[in-house]
């Protein structure tokens, strides 16, 4: 009966222990360096926001002047052949898509005006 009682009691030990290491591990923060896949991340990321602030400007003296756009377009198109086999660009290659067709719509926009002038004229 003395040993019966003493195996549950180091049961009981064990498994009060056992409880304790598992709450105080869901209690603890994870610290950890972010690997080499996040580092890559994080870099694309910043390259992105960066050239949004970049083109922005350069798309902003260039609004009015089709040439100007077409070169946009073609630094875009660039980068996206460039980005083509990396597989974390995507958002990258989703912004330089959507600045295309955007670039595009105003050169078409800007092409519109000026065939519309002659007319406006007589």
């Amino acid at each position: 009966m003395m040993k019966i009682a003493i195996a549950l009691g180091v049961v009981a030990v064990l498994v009060a222990a056992i409880g304790y290491n598992v709450w105080s591990a869901h209690q603890e923060t994870v610290t950890s360096a972010p690997d080499a896949l996040e580092t890559g991340r994080q870099q694309l990321h910043s390259q992105l926001e960066e050239a949004k602030r970049v083109e922005a400007q350069v798309e902003k003296q260039g609004w009015d002047s089709a040439p100007q756009l077409r070169f946009l377009i073609e630094a875009h198109k660039q980068r996206i052949e460039k980005l083509a086999g990396n597989t974390q660009a995507g958002e990258i290659v989703a912004y330089d898509k959507d600045s295309i067709s955007r670039l595009e719509k105003r050169i078409a926009d800007l092409e519109l005006q000026k065939a519309a002038e002659p007319v406006a004229q007589n």
